[in-house]
């Protein structure tokens, strides 16, 4: 069996179309154009800022831990 090359002729406008495609892909991709951001707008609890602030005056984190934990257990507020 023999194959005809002239049957087996691609269309160059359809080449140049799908490596146009391919770059203009590209360079979205690059650009941060296919990247989903996620923003949390939730506000830390009392007993996280808590211990931000316990540990920010030089209180290792176990300790800072068990006495937010005493202060949230005496304010009634669930720790989170």
């Amino acid at each position: 069996m023999r194959v005809d090359s002239r049957v087996m002729e691609r269309d160059p406008g359809v080449a140049r179309a799908r490596m146009i495609g391919a770059m203009v892909a590209g360079v979205l991709l690059m650009a941060g154009c296919g990247m989903v951001t996620v923003v949390s707008e939730e506000a830390p609890s009392d007993y996280a800022l808590c211990i931000e602030k316990r540990e920010a005056g030089d209180v290792s984190p176990e300790l800072a831990a068990l006495d937010c934990a005493e202060l949230a257990e005496r304010a009634g507020t669930e720790i989170v």
